[in-house]
């Protein structure tokens, strides 16, 4: 009996979380998902859904309430062809809104829109893009569209206007291994990792941001700066990147100033993985969340300033193709633990914390 005793508690303790460890949420199949986490914590995701054909993808959506572990509302909505790459969510500055924008490869992409917290769509399709490496919402009721590798870049509004198909390519300036763009001081800034350093493109917010006489080039950070993500919001906007000089290897993250300049870098990992996912919220809180051999990692700021020390999320489950966003009491990271463009992973979602205390 003392045997059987012991056996179960060593086994209990074989299985149980790391302390404070988050549970990840199984949501559904498929792969390149995206997520927006509105005003009272209910998470709204969207991903690719493999057909049984190349014209039969589907983009699924799922509500997640705060503290929920089972979707209250599911869709599924025909794209008509095939997609890849990621999936954008975002959430207008109005009640009840949700816009989804779904690539199509051998088609129209395809924007969905809610006017009653994610019940209903509706569907308006868009330029002929095929895939997108980033895309953020905003400023104003739009979707802003960047790819590479020359380099190209496309505004819709959420109505569906917009170009045929990408409105300009900025050519060889943003060829590279990673873009990133994000919002910044009401324009938007879209960072670029290749060959010729980590660079950057400024829209000023004057003239029509499809046209390119609107865009200059920021500054440099040089090369050797790889894997960026970025986001924007009341602290600021923020890039990390992985420094991968010699005697480096670590993850950074930098502040683009509202004068276009970049504030000193700030090490918040000794760790140098391949992929980064940066996220602000409401009120400047910033998270980076990171994969390395041990499980999913997360870094957090109250407002960019300084930063607490990695903090494991959870062991396992393959955390890559991640998506996260922050609402005012938390926020959700999603994935699908399969590396590159399919859309046969398994989706999982996982809470992270609120802001931290310093």
């Amino acid at each position: 009996m003392r045997r059987a005793l012991l056996l179960a508690a060593l086994a209990a303790l074989v299985v149980a979380a790391p302390a404070g460890a988050a549970r990840p949420v199984f949501l559904g199949k498929g792969g390149q998902p995206g997520v927006a986490v509105d005003a009272v914590g209910t998470g709204h995701i969207a991903w690719i859904h493999d057909g049984p054909s190349a014209d039969d993808d589907t983009l699924e959506y799922c509500r997640l309430p705060r503290r929920a572990r089972a979707c209250d509302v599911r869709s599924s909505f025909p794209l008509g062809g095939s997609a890849s790459r990621a999936v954008a969510v975002g959430l207008p500055a109005r009640p009840g809104a949700v816009s989804i924008a779904a690539p199509v490869v051998n088609g129209r992409s395809v924007l969905f829109n809610s006017g009653d917290g994610g019940v209903t769509f509706g569907a308006v399709p868009i330029g002929e893009l095929n895939f997108w490496d980033d895309a953020v919402l905003g400023p104003g009721d739009a979707f802003s569209f960047v790819t590479g590798p020359s380099g190209s870049y496309a505004r819709y509004g959420l109505d569906g206007s917009g170009p045929g198909a990408y409105g300009f390519s900025f050519g060889g300036f943003l060829e590279g291994m990673d873009l990133a763009i994000a919002p910044w001081a009401g324009r938007l800034a879209i960072f670029a990792s290749g060959e010729a350093g980590l660079r950057t493109l400024l829209w000023g917010g004057a003239l029509d941001p499809n046209d390119p006489v609107g865009w200059t080039e920021g500054p440099n950070l040089g090369d050797e700066r790889l894997y960026v993500s970025a986001a924007g919001g009341p602290s600021g906007t923020y890039v990390t990147y992985v420094d991968r000089r010699p005697r480096t290897d670590s993850t950074y993250v930098r502040r683009l100033r509202d004068d276009g300049r970049f504030a000193r870098a700030k090490r918040v990992a000794r760790y140098d993985p391949v992929e980064l996912e940066l996220a602000e919220g409401p009120r400047g809180e910033v998270a980076l969340l990171y994969e390395s051999l041990s499980g999913a990692w997360a870094v957090r700021s109250r407002s960019g300033r300084r930063w607490t020390k990695p903090r494991r999320l959870f062991r396992g489950n393959d955390f890559t193709d991640v998506e996260a966003s922050l609402g005012p009491g938390g926020g959700l990271a999603v994935w699908d633990g399969d590396a590159g463009y399919t859309g046969d992973g398994t989706i999982r979602a996982v809470r992270l914390p609120g802001r931290p205390r310093r």
